[in-house]
């Protein structure tokens, strides 16, 4: 019953929430405070092809926080609000 319970609840959670994507890719530029622009590798979940630039809005302190400057390698989840995507989590790749 507790495994049913907890099968459901995930199933429940994927509904009302929309799923994370992972992108990979390069810093360009933070033009704003809680924006980045990322050159990416593929990101089959939104049709999008390689080296597009994708806009990224966050929160300033979780940007002031991973310390990334313009040429570092990232790696993001990030999840589709309305026509916007917002960063969930970032972290650099060395």
């Amino acid at each position: 019953m507790v495994l049913l319970a907890a099968f459901a609840a995930g199933i429940w959670g994927t509904i009302l929430r929309p799923a994370a994507h992972e992108v990979r890719g390069t810093l360009a530029a933070r033009p704003a405070a809680n924006l980045i622009l990322v050159n990416h590798e593929p990101v089959a979940g939104l049709g999008m092809a390689a080296m597009e630039l994708m806009a990224v809005f966050a929160e300033p302190a979780l940007l002031d926080t991973a310390g990334l400057k313009p040429g570092d390698r990232v790696r993001l989840a990030v999840r589709l609000d309305g026509d916007r995507l917002v960063l969930l989590r970032v972290e650099k790749v060395y």
